[in-house]
């Protein structure tokens, strides 16, 4: 998709990625205004679809088929993607709280986070039962049921119950039987010892659909030995057992949760007009009766003139209204009422490929309606994975700002000092040793170099990697601390040099203090700090830093050291130039990104202090060159040879799915050149694993050489300390001058 370079002035923040918001963020992305900062905010990279969920179960479909990947669709659509949880907002300052970021600032706000089983008016319930939702939860509980019922004794007898009797637990407890008897049946295993349950509430099954399909699924349940019992309130939950009202009690070894939901009670805290459920209560136009630049949808919205039940088809269609009236609320046009219909089309499943549908009185049923169900749900879900049918941007109505062609250069693109001040002020101190720095602004800073010690100084800066500016912050910091860890040197202050984006005050503010908070959270696990920088505009983000170290001369590494026997260790798996290259085409999955983030997050530092500790002979980071470029400058003029395992390097998830498909970094490449360094690239020509020796990488590994007799504890050490994936990756050997041998 193009990119949108009109001046950010507005900024619009969804929170959840649930139904109604994935519609809308489609709908956008058709045609997204120009001059709008658009952020999603949700705690799941890959969100479910619910209608697919029970296939999901039943082994119907993976996992992938029924999630939406909101970080890999984001990309497509420019919308930049925060993985984290929202644990509160500030209506009146307009800023959004997470977990792990700084505070967002809004104009427009978005909410669409779900609801849960509210179990927390019922005893023991929280303790001993497992909610249908969050989905990642029920999944994780759905695979450890499984493995107790394969690896179980099939003479002991496992009771496994749903507490509601609505479609969700219906579905949901059809489908778990199903899987269950086919996982045993196939290795020619009784099932007789499995007993399934439904609790319901209500004195028939299904209550919110008409008496045809409660007939029908009573059949069902009849028909598969499920034991349903009606109008069984549940008052208290113990080990093993629901207890009701009337003093009954259910034996369950395994408890699902699916009655009435509940919202978050973040809004509410938050001063948001909510039913009594915790949910926002909304107008017509989806916005919040108490803030009108606070909009709902989904579970987490009630609408007051329309009450419905929580139901994914609600959901569903409050996405092309919900987006409609927020581009209308951001250009001063019309909002549009939604009125959600009274009578639905309803699809559930018996677990099997059957379903029974249903609208007001009428039903139909068969396996013919559940390919009818697939065939809709499927399309639904090619919406957000076929991206190529998405247009490329074509901005929508321009907003106002001021002057924007209008920019200048030279010291007048600089940022202005009221924003530079307020941002400054939010960091932490530097250290005390530093003489003159951002405790005591002046033209330079200035260091006091101790006696004895060497001056260790190193730069880095490049392009945004990911539109989340707090990790990038860490991530640049990290990638630009590599070299001083490298030489074994302790990092002792940094100065930063970032240009940031044309965009309103507020939100260059908002961008350049997430990117210094968290460059200056990496800085300050280091102890060290800020002392200096420079910022300007421009076009596009750019953030670099020089690092400055000290060492003893004694006790310096560098990459000419090689002795021969040494073994190469690597402490930090491979892939990133590939995965973010894909990303960038949007054929990344997100869960790869996010694994791939996981790894650049992780600091160098305590790996050097181990490599130090153990008397390393060379170090370097493994980084642009890639890992044949940084072991050419090792070997270079050394006259010995390195012998590569290549089936041993440690690679990131999806890193070979993306060299398959062909895609490489741009500077790929040029890393190819050191080709000639591989004496026997020949004999591996077809073999995908050695496009990844020119991958170039972003914040990677150490790679070390350390004495044969050490190695495997060295290695030991940097698993136990995080590093899970360090590894010996070959040995340093004399059978060619300066030559790397795959081996």
């Amino acid at each position: 998709m193009q990119q949108d370079l009109t001046p950010a002035t507005q900024h619009l923040i969804f929170i959840g990625g649930g139904h109604a918001h994935a519609i809308a963020l489609l709908m956008m992305a058709m045609k997204k205004p120009a001059g709008v900062r658009i952020t999603l905010i949700s705690n799941l990279v890959q969100t479910p679809y619910s209608g697919m969920l029970p296939g999901l179960i039943a082994g119907h479909y993976n996992f992938d088929q029924i999630h939406i990947d909101l970080g890999r669709f984001c990309r497509y659509a420019g919308i930049d993607f925060i993985e984290d949880s929202v644990t509160g907002i500030d209506p009146t300052n307009r800023t959004v709280q997470c977990l792990n970021h700084p505070d967002f600032s809004y104009d427009l706000l978005s909410i669409d986070t779900g609801s849960t089983p509210d179990l927390s008016a019922i005893p023991g319930a929280t303790e001993f039962s497992t909610p249908v939702k969050p989905v990642r939860q029920l999944l994780s509980y759905w695979e450890a049921l499984q493995n107790k019922v394969m690896q179980g004794d099939d003479s002991q007898e496992i009771h496994i119950g749903t507490v509601g009797g609505g479609a969700s637990a219906v579905e949901v407890l059809l489908a778990m039987q199903y899987k269950l008897y086919k996982m045993l049946k196939k290795q020619q295993r009784s099932t007789d010892h499995l007993h399934f349950h439904i609790i319901s509430g209500p004195q028939q099954v299904l209550p919110s659909h008409n008496p045809r399909v409660q007939k029908r699924y009573l059949k069902v349940l009849q028909d598969r030995n499920i034991k349903l019992h009606k109008g069984f309130r549940v008052s208290q939950v113990k080990q093993g057992r629901v207890i009701s009202e009337t003093g009954q009690t259910v034996e369950l070894d395994e408890i699902i949760w699916a009655t009435a939901a509940q919202g978050a009670g973040w809004p509410a805290s938050a001063g948001l007009e909510c039913s009594d459920n915790g949910c926002i209560r909304v107008n017509d136009y989806l916005q919040s009766l108490s803030h009108p630049d606070i909009f709902a949808c989904g579970d987490i919205a009630d609408m007051v003139n329309y009450p419905r039940p929580k139901a994914g088809v609600f959901a569903v269609r409050q996405g092309a209204p919900l987006a409609h009236n927020l581009q209308a609320a951001l250009t001063g046009q019309a909002f549009i009422r939604h009125k959600p219909q009274k009578q639905f089309l309803s699809l559930v499943s018996t677990g099997d490929r059957f379903a029974v549908a249903s609208k007001g009185p009428f039903s139909l049923a068969g396996d013919w309606v559940w390919r009818w169900k697939d065939s809709i749900d499927q399309r639904f879900m090619r919406r957000f994975s076929d991206l190529t049918e998405l247009p490329d941007q074509t901005p929508g109505t321009q907003l106002k700002i001021e002057n924007p062609d209008m920019r200048c250069g030279g010291c007048g693109a600089k940022v202005g000092h009221s924003i530079l001040n307020r941002v400054l002020k939010q960091l932490p101190p530097p250290p005390n040793d530093i003489e003159i720095g951002l405790n005591r602004p002046d033209d330079a800073a200035v260091i006091d170099v101790p006696e004895g010690k060497l001056l260790v100084q190193s730069v880095d800066s490049f392009r945004q990697l990911v539109n989340d500016d707090f990790l990038f912050g860490q991530i640049a910091a990290n990638h630009a601390l590599g070299d001083i860890f490298a030489m074994g040197a302790q990092p002792h202050s940094a100065q930063a040099l970032v240009s940031l984006p044309h965009a309103s005050d507020e939100i260059i503010e908002q961008r350049l203090r997430h990117l210094l908070l968290g460059a200056s959270k990496v800085l300050s696990a280091c102890n060290i700090g800020l002392i200096g920088g420079h910022t300007s505009e421009g076009t596009e983000l750019t953030l670099g830093f020089t690092i400055n170290g000290l060492a003893d001369r004694q006790q310096l590494l560098t990459k000419q050291g090689l002795q021969p026997g040494d073994k190469l260790i690597l402490t930090k798996p491979l892939g990133t130039g590939t995965l973010f290259a894909s990303d960038m085409r949007s054929q990344a999955q997100g869960h790869w990104i996010s694994l791939a983030l996981k790894q650049m997050l992780h600091s160098n530092y305590q790996a050097s202090q181990i490599l130090t500790a153990a008397g390393a002979h060379a170090c370097t980071d493994v980084t642009g060159f890639g890992l044949v470029g940084h072991l050419h400058e090792m070997l270079n003029g050394s006259g010995l040879s390195v012998r590569l395992r290549l089936a041993k390097l440690p690679l990131l998830d999806g890193t070979l799915a993306c060299l398959r498909a062909g895609i490489f970094s741009s500077l790929h490449p040029q890393n190819r050149k050191f080709e000639h360094s591989v004496l026997n690239i020949h004999e591996f020509d077809g073999e995908i694993l050695t496009e990844v020796l020119f991958d170039p990488q972003t914040a990677g590994g150490l790679l070390a050489a350390v004495s044969a007799e050490q190695a495997e504890q060295v290695v030991g050490e940097l698993q136990a300390s995080g590093y899970s994936q360090a590894c010996i990756i070959g040995s340093v050997r004399q059978e060619a001058s300066d030559q790397v041998i795959l081996a």
